[in-house]
């Protein structure tokens, strides 16, 4: 996306002043939605702010403790690129997508454990406009409740900017646990819920109070099939996730904690 030209330099303080004619005098800088706007006021996610120099020198200075110089500006500028960001007009979206970029190319650069989470956690810091974290519980029974439970991880990954790739996966593993529950179990709950530290993901969390998995090892080894399919759904969950945990003994129930990492 190209960056509007300006009219003349920036001020000696080195922020951009307000856009003047080419007569001198003011162009009016005020927002759609402004009290002299005819349109009326638009919502606060669809409102223009102006982030510009703010936003990459804030990111900047994160980075400064952890990449060189030119590795960091590299950083910053794919990740424009990537999130196809003006970064004088940006939305709130569009922030957030430019901060998912900038923290995928950290990682590439990051080797230490420790000081990558550091970062991926002082960007999101930077994000102010991020929503918080939040939980969905849905009692699993039949089929309709599974398909309730996908409508809820699709709402938390719309709320969070996940990409259609990465929210199908997160759906497809939400309908795999959830129907292991129905064949399985019976009844039982899908936990959804959005996480913010130390990284940005989905978790969801299957549990049951049915009769346990006696041979897990062996499901997940794909040397096990049942005629429900079990052992492909277990360990296809495990392939789409990040994070794959099972907790389960003979009569004491499974729970399946996975997630998926949004950068």
């Amino acid at each position: 996306m190209k960056i509007p030209p300006r009219d003349g330099p920036p001020s000696s303080g080195g922020a951009t002043g307000p856009p003047s004619s080419r007569s001198g005098g003011p162009v009016s800088t005020r927002l759609p939605g402004s009290p002299q706007s005819a349109r009326g006021p638009l919502p606060p996610s669809s409102t223009p702010q102006i982030v510009g120099r703010s936003i990459t020198d804030q990111i900047e200075t994160v980075l400064a403790q952890f990449l060189s110089p030119a590795v960091r500006k590299s950083v910053i500028d794919c990740g424009i690129r990537q999130a196809k960001v003006d970064p004088l007009y940006a939305r709130e979206g569009d922030l957030r997508r430019l901060l998912v970029e900038v923290k995928r190319g950290v990682k590439l650069f990051v080797r230490d454990q420790a000081q990558l989470d550091r970062c991926i956690t002082e960007l999101g810091e930077l994000d102010h406009a991020a929503p918080a974290p939040r939980e969905i519980t849905i009692d699993v029974r039949n089929e309709e409740d599974v398909l309730r439970a996908r409508s809820a991880g699709r709402e938390l990954c719309i709320e969070h900017l996940v990409s259609d790739v990465l929210q199908t996966k997160i759906v497809t593993a939400i309908s795999e646990l959830g129907r292991n529950i129905v064949r399985y179990a019976g009844n039982g709950q899908i936990i959804v819920r959005s996480l913010t530290s130390p990284m940005r993901a989905i978790e969801i969390i299957a549990q049951d109070h049915g009769p346990g998995i006696s041979n897990l090892q062996e499901i997940l080894s794909g040397k096990y099939r049942s005629r429900h399919g079990m052992g492909a759904g277990l360990r296809g969950t495990k392939a789409l996730m990040d994070a794959f945990d099972v907790k389960t003994a003979p009569g004491a129930g499974t729970t399946v904690t996975v997630r998926k990492y949004l950068g």
